[in-house]
């Protein structure tokens, strides 16, 4: 009884601590945008220094952002490391779908470190694809007498969370574009994508092992199916770079007139992302159960 007690004081404590850390930084975050945008916008009463003068609060904001996005992602990973200690003791069922997730990533040499690969391979394809890292072959950025390598901080003006921007000049012809709710929006999707690309990769393994038989063309295309199903935003962007919409260049005109939209088909693909670990669970649960019957 003493045991248990202790389980669920380490359980309870780690949980708390780690959505103390999740909120922090999400609150951190909302917070410096609500007032770097009272002193940027060309509306406010506030903006009464020039651009260059806001350069420093510019950085500073940056840098908030940046220390913000690892507190909500480490708190993201105190929380599921929390489940992970609940589900594998007597304080929790083995036969929920928290336990089958958490179950998948208990050997974090394998399965972190695909999704790691993942989220990073993701990650920079969908940075191409959103522009947040742009190549124009068909521009010389020297000949526009930009100097190379160089940085350009834009402090101001537009909606909360689209300012400061910052653009890397890496080469003549690549650079990467920070807009900063852009970069957070796209490092959640990442995370998510490998996480659940991850989970795929464990339930695939997982249904083949109960069936001890070897991958056929159709279990190919399964894996494949449900690799997409653990990814949504995959499909998506993979149906949008086939039909050039969102690539620099010849397609420059597609990428205008959707990048209003941009910020908003980002977020709504992060609910999709969420729920998508369960529903994988749920068919690993299933298999298991039908396996065992």
């Amino acid at each position: 009884m003493e045991e248990k007690k202790k389980e669920k004081e380490k359980w309870q404590g780690l949980r708390e601590s780690g959505f103390r850390v999740l909120f922090v930084g999400f609150f951190s975050l909302v917070i410096a945008f609500i007032i770097y945008s009272r002193f940027t916008m060309p509306s406010s009463e506030l903006l009464r220094v020039e651009s260059h003068e806001l350069i420093g609060l510019a950085y500073g904001m940056l840098a908030i952002t940046a220390a913000s996005m690892a507190s909500m992602v480490y708190g993201a990973y105190t929380i599921f490391q929390s489940e992970q200690i609940r589900t594998t003791t007597t304080l929790g069922s083995t036969n929920s779908l928290i336990s089958f997730i958490t179950d998948a990533f208990s050997n974090r040499n394998y399965y972190w470190k695909i999704m790691i690969v993942a989220a990073i391979s993701y990650g920079i394809f969908f940075g191409f694809l959103s522009q947040i890292l742009v190549y124009r072959g068909d521009v010389s950025f020297t000949e526009k007498e930009i100097k190379v390598p160089s940085l350009d901080l834009i402090p101001c003006c537009a909606a909360p969370g689209y300012m400061p921007m910052l653009t890397f000049y890496i080469t003549d012809h690549f650079l990467i574009l920070i807009i900063p709710l852009n970069v957070i929006l796209a490092t959640i999707v990442s995370l998510l994508v490998g996480f659940n690309v991850a989970l795929s990769i464990f339930a695939f393994r997982f249904k083949k092992s109960l069936l001890q038989t070897k991958t056929s063309l159709a279990a190919g295309i399964g894996a494949t199916s449900g690799l997409f199903v653990g990814c949504p935003t995959c499909a998506g962007s993979l149906i949008s770079a086939l039909l050039g919409i969102g690539v620099v260049g010849a397609g420059g005109a597609s990428a205008s007139v959707l990048a209003p939209f941009q910020t908003v088909f980002i977020a709504a693909s992060i609910p999709v992302l969420v729920v998508a670990p369960f529903l994988t669970a749920r068919s690993i649960r299933y298999a298991s159960s039908c396996n065992i019957t």
